[in-house]
């Protein structure tokens, strides 16, 4: 349970010295079982941990939690954290770490490595250097591999309150408020219960109070908040300016949920010094006689020293890059006097040999106001291990001395020339009859080849070059020819790329690029999207090493994906040759065509700002895929059922059809991903639409998560109540469940898919790009049946579905929250260890920014399976904690007691944005009794199909062809699928 049982006062008075007293800063022990407080991130997994009545925070892989806090006008102030490991191997480290320079730099207040993962806690105490730090943080990382954990307990941050001055107090215990300023319509009035006096609002009512903190310093602000009778949509704010009310920042807010009268304190201490005109604010939003009340209004200060000072700052990367054992890395440190006083800088010191302090202009030496000097310090690591060191640097500055936390990891030489990971054993000796050296280095444009010459062939090589930089090309019209659609006309400028000039960094024979989402270009037409690609070498290529990245143009405004490849050479000093590129693919089942060429490259190599940490997320992510087989071997591990492969996929036309596989038993088995020039041959990387199912996996999983997050007080909110844009005759008696199922009761037709083809929803929401427009469109449909009693397709129901669980969460967590982000990305995707690519959705093309929910995903087919794998089998559970509501996933997989709506047909459902069929309508399944199958379905051909005996079947393709019972027929005979 976390207390800030310091609080800040606010008072209207002549200065009055502070009592001095001890205090409680900070403490959290876990035990609500919450954490939202603490900033997540980075892969891997974080949940609550509960084991005989304790709980504590659990972390695997590359996950942080970090909590941010003030300890100004704090003295003799101590910290303590618990820590404990679990399954740790030699590599696998827990840290608890304290910065006080903003999170540049860490230090360590206790580390767990693999011979001290007993489970048992270990306590770190720090007893110095903690005073008066304005922006300290705390936080607990996790450097394991995954199902290898850390656990964080018991934070305790204590320390006495300096002398200071009451600066400002309003208890509205005076039963008045004359120097409030009031507006806005609704009442306000002093409200008195149980001998209290406060603040009562109510309407659009608020109240300001204008003060001024100028000349204080180390200044603590903290304002009571509580609400009664508050409905979904009502708010209450207590909030504070800096800029004389130009614009607001929220201290705290109680919604719906938290409206049972008693007080809850808000409190801030950064950022309010000196402030010649601060305003604070009690708000309400709420209907007439729902009420917020305010109360305790406090500030406290010091008066400011004006006595020169000076002032150290350190700036400069901690954490070293992979070294192989024996090899050495070098980082460049400054130090500067950012102060008003000459700073007097003792001895460096470095506590670890690993480190060496090989150059220092520091040490010694007095720095004038402004100036600087520069450290420089060599890893040289001697065994492949974690290495850390503390750099401590005495001086005449306040909280000396000045120590940061330097760490490195050593690797070991595999003895394989210019590689460290995923290795070649050919010989170079590739016999090339396109795309060889001579033709990479002329600038004709060259024709469409088999891919197979853009794989890596099975003589390569490992590479002699690093590449580490920024590719620049000189784009020029390709050569464009449209396959079987007559639609280029409506497109400006097909036939060129978008503008390209991007950073990669090179880890052993992969490349990766440093954007790995979807990249807006600015073309009118494309978008980039940038994978993993190879590296290796050739003996015919001069000297240079050759380089493939799968790459695909995704059509602005829309899911369309056409993915293709591009090839070049290229050498340590910058040389580089021509670049031949070609796109002979996509899912897109209205606009088909080939684009190949050559263009002008720029190679410039240079350092990547996080390349240590880029390289390590990509390693992690490898890790964590799923085994791949190819699509035969499902034959050969299951023999006793005689599969006959070609039925597998049969259903959609093999020239239409971008990606298919089962995933049964843990194994991925993957067909292949066929193109007009031969297969493609990074299909692991293959970007893949999500169209529809993104209505599983957005809208659906999105409202699980915010009705188990929020303890089940979302589904049946009104839509009315969230999107202004709705009006309340039409949307006030419709549920965000009902929009989710498609089932509002507004539009124009029920015929299938009449409304979501009609030239009006294509013009008006398909094409348009904005917010505004969009949500225009959604609510305009007229009422013609009661909501939740017929289902009629709507993307647009789905959009409006977006719009209202961001206004919805932004009321839970902040005005900055974003549930793409917050919930899925954080809390779901990353945990699920989804790709890179899956991390951003489509969005409109404004400053609100809104997921689209129901289309606008690119995912890979590993993320594909790892959700169905979510829902189906992991049943919405992630390291066994329930994220997804469990009574909504069940109703969503027809395991519960709502199966949905008929979709036109009895053997057809529609249920929170997941499709049914019952395979007993199939005359080729032939199930005897009813037997519902749930899947995802997208635009074109995209199904992801959740069958009963644990597989899951996933196709890809663009030719309206939709249909998988051939394929469960097949299937059932390795396990059986009737019920």
């Amino acid at each position: 349970m976390k207390t800030l049982i310091l609080t800040l006062s606010l008072l209207l008075a002549t200065a009055v010295p502070a009592v001095v007293s001890a205090s409680i800063v900070f403490e959290e022990d876990f035990q609500t079982g919450q954490y939202s407080d603490w900033q997540l991130s980075g892969l891997g997994s974080d949940s609550a941990n509960y084991y005989f009545g304790n709980v504590s925070l659990r972390l695997d892989g590359l996950r942080t939690a970090e909590m941010h806090l003030s300890t100004s006008g704090y003295q003799n102030v101590q910290l303590s954290m618990d820590l404990a490991g679990l399954y740790l191997v030699p590599g696998d480290f827990c840290h608890a770490e304290y910065s006080l320079n903003g999170g540049q730099s860490w230090q360590t207040v206790v580390t767990l490595g693999a011979g001290q993962a007993s489970g048992n806690f270990s306590t770190g105490t720090i007893s110095s250097g903690l005073d008066n730090q304005q922006d300290l943080r705390l936080r607990f990382r996790a450097y394991t591999l995954y199902g290898h954990y850390c656990y964080g307990d018991n934070v305790l941050l204590t320390g006495t309150t300096a002398p200071g001055s009451l600066l400002l107090q309003e208890d509205f215990q005076s039963g008045s408020y004359p120097a409030w300023s009031m507006s806005g319509l609704g009442s306000d009035q002093i409200n008195l219960y149980a001998g209290n006096y406060s603040i009562r609002l109510d309407g659009l009512r608020q109240g300001v109070l204008a003060v001024s903190t100028e000349g204080y310093q180390q200044v603590h602000l903290s304002m009571d908040l509580a609400a009664l009778y508050l409905v979904p949509g009502d708010l209450c704010y207590a909030e504070y300016s800096v800029n004389g009310g130009q614009s607001w920042q929220t201290l705290m807010t109680r919604g719906a949920g938290q409206a049972n009268g008693n007080f809850t304190t808000g409190s801030i201490s950064t950022g309010l010094d000196n402030q010649p005109d601060l305003r604070l604010r009690f708000r309400a939003y709420t209907l007439y006689g729902n009420y917020c009340y305010g109360d305790n209004v406090e500030l406290t200060g010091t008066a400011m020293d004006t006595t020169p000072l000076p002032q150290l700052h350190f700036s400069g990367q901690t954490q070293f890059a992979d070294t192989e054992t024996g090899q050495s890395t070098v980082q460049s440190y400054t130090i500067s006097n950012t102060g008003s006083a000459t700073l007097e800088l003792q001895q460096v010191s470095l506590t670890n040999e690993t480190f060496n302090l090989s150059q220092d202009s520091c040490s010694l030496q007095s720095l004038i106001p402004s100036s600087s000097c520069q450290l420089t310090v060599t890893f040289t690591p001697t065994t492949a291990d974690l290495f850390q060191a503390t750099l401590t640097v005495p001086s005449n500055a306040p909280d000396t001395p000045f120590v940061s936390q330097l760490s490195g990891v050593g690797v070991v030489d595999n003895g394989t020339p210019g590689c460290d990971y995923d290795c070649l054993d050919g010989s170079g000796q590739v016999n090339r009859s396109a795309l060889g050296y001579s033709q990479l280095m002329s600038t004709a444009q060259g024709q469409l080849v088999n891919y197979s010459h853009y794989a890596v062939p099975a003589q390569a090589a490992n590479p002699e070059h690093q590449f580490r930089g920024t590719l620049s090309l000189t784009i020029t019209p390709g050569v464009f020819s449209e396959q079987g659609t007559n639609l280029a006309s409506a497109y400006t400028s097909p036939n060129t790329l978008p503008a390209f000039e991007f950073e990669f960094v090179q880890k052993g024979t992969h490349l990766l690029p440093v954007q790995r989402q979807l990249i807006q270009s600015g073309h009118p037409s494309w978008d980039y999207i940038l994978l993993p690609g190879r590296v290796w070498q050739e003996a015919g290529d001069q000297g240079y090493s050759r380089v493939a990245l799968p790459f695909a143009l995704q059509e602005v405004n829309a899911n369309c994906i056409h993915n293709g490849v591009m090839t070049f050479l290229f050498k340590d000093d910058g040389s580089v040759s021509n670049l031949a590129y070609q796109i002979a693919q996509e899912t897109c089942q209205y606009f088909k065509f080939n684009l190949h060429g050559k263009l002008s490259a720029s190679y410039q190599p240079h350092a990547i700002a996080d390349e240590a940490s880029i390289v390590q997320n990509y390693l992690q992510e490898q890790a964590q895929r799923l085994p791949v087989k190819p699509l035969a071997e499902l034959a050969s591990d299951y023999p006793a059922a005689n599969l006959n492969l070609a039925t597998i996929g049969s259903e959609q036309s093999s020239q239409h059809r971008t990606a298919y596989g089962i995933y049964y038993q843990g194994v991925h088995y993957q067909g292949a991903c066929a193109t007009r020039q031969g297969n493609y041959p990074y299909c692991s990387v293959m970007a893949l639409p999500s169209y529809s199912t993104a209505k599983s996996v957005v809208a659906g999983f999105g409202l699980m998560r915010l009705e188990q997050k929020y303890g089940g007080s979302a589904k049946a909110l009104a839509v009315s109540s969230l999107v202004p844009q709705c009006p309340g005759s039409r949307w006030s008696d419709v549920s965000l469940e009902q929009a989710l199922d498609m089932a509002t009761g507004n539009y124009d037709s029920a015929g299938d898919s009449v409304d979501e083809g009609a030239t009006k929803t294509i013009q008006e929401f398909f094409l348009t790009a904005t917010h505004a427009d969009k949500i225009q469109h959604a609510c305009a449909y007229p009422r013609k049946a009661t909501p939740g009693s017929l289902f009629v397709y709507h993307s647009s129901d789905t959009y409006i579905l977006s719009a209202a669980m961001q206004q919805y969460y932004r009321q839970m967590a902040g005005v900055n929250a974003d549930y793409y982000r917050d919930l899925l990305v954080e809390e779901l995707w990353e945990p699920l260890a989804l790709s890179p690519l899956s991390y951003e959705s489509r969005r409109s093309y404004d400053s609100v920014a809104l997921p689209w929910a129901g289309f606008g995903l690119s995912l890979l087919s590993d993320d594909l399976l790892k959700l169905g794998r979510f829902a189906l089998l992991q049943q919405g559970q992630v390291q066994g904690q329930q994220l997804l509501h469990p009574g909504m996933l069940q109703d969503a997989l027809q395991q519960g007691s709502n199966g949905g709506l008929n979709t036109g047909s009895t053997s057809s459902r529609y249920r929170l944005g997941f499709w049914a069929y019952d395979l007993s309508a199939s005359q080729i399944v032939q199930c005897q009794n009813p037997s519902w199958v749930p899947y995802m379905s997208g635009f074109g051909g995209i199904g992801v199909v959740l069958l009963p005996n644990g597989m899951i079947y996933y196709y890809v393709s663009d030719n309206q062809e939709y249909g998988f019972t051939q394929t469960v027929n097949e299937l059932a005979k390795i396990a059986p699928v009737c019920q």
